[in-house]
């Protein structure tokens, strides 16, 4: 199993390979063209301008997954009033979601395409976002937090540009390193630390940055797009329990 979810069904397991070999070209293709030309993308009621260089939340639904979850009766919410970080915002799409909800918003991303991109939607969708230019928490007001969200790169392989930040962690998983940490200086009953991670990212990786820290991560749901399984997970220290 992977991040405690069970196996996939026999159809699937079987199925995952030809699928994956059929939709690579055509995703390989949409991600250059997301490259190269503005795209355009909506969840529920936002509609959202995806900027070249920017992640796109489409073809990939992880952040899409993670925004209704958040959302959901299953979810960490009620929102009204909660100040919440977004960090590593890309279009804005989960910290618009959030904001839409009633959650006081900063948005935050090292590639300042990304930040003036949420910007962009953010005053599209008339919703007030916070945006910063900022790596991981560097320069964020971290005791004023109630809630950090983050869709972080998870695949294993050093980022040879910008843009690449949003899709790779480091050969090493060093992007995990720093985060956890910095995570590991805050008070995380007070500050929840939700994450969406997929079940064909290096589990062992991970958790193995970690705890390095003295941090773990706790399953508080999951969900499905096409054939891949994300796991939305918690950040809690090694000898806390989650209440």
């Amino acid at each position: 199993m992977s991040w405690g979810l069970p196996r996939h069904g026999l159809l699937a397991r079987l199925a995952r390979g030809p699928v994956r070999r059929v939709v690579s070209p055509w995703l390989q293709r949409r991600l250059a063209r997301a490259g190269r030309e503005a795209q355009h993308w909506r969840l529920g009621s936002l509609r959202l301008r995806i900027d070249p260089g920017v992640f796109p939340p489409g073809p990939t639904l992880s952040s899409a997954l993670f925004a209704r979850w958040l959302l959901s009766a299953d979810g960490p919410g009620p929102w009204p009033g909660r100040r919440v970080l977004d960090m590593g915002c890309g279009s804005g799409v989960i910290g618009l979601a959030v904001a839409r909800a009633g959650a006081q918003v900063i948005a935050s991303d090292i590639n300042p395409a990304a930040a003036a991109n949420a910007a962009f939607n953010a005053q599209a969708n008339g919703l007030a976002l916070t945006v910063v230019v900022a790596d991981l928490l560097a320069g964020i007001h971290t005791p004023a937090l109630d809630c950090i969200l983050i869709n972080p790169p998870y695949y294993a392989r050093a980022p040879r540009s910008m843009p690449e930040r949003a899709w790779f962690c480091g050969a090493g998983f060093e992007f995990f390193d720093a985060l956890f940490a910095q995570l590991a200086a805050l008070d995380l009953m007070r500050t929840e630390v939700l994450m969406v991670l997929s079940e064909d990212c290096d589990e062992q990786g991970i958790r193995q940055a970690g705890l390095a820290h003295g941090l773990h991560l706790v399953l508080r749901g999951r969900g499905q797009a096409w054939l891949e399984r994300n796991v939305f997970m918690r950040v809690v220290r090694v000898a806390e329990e989650v209440r």
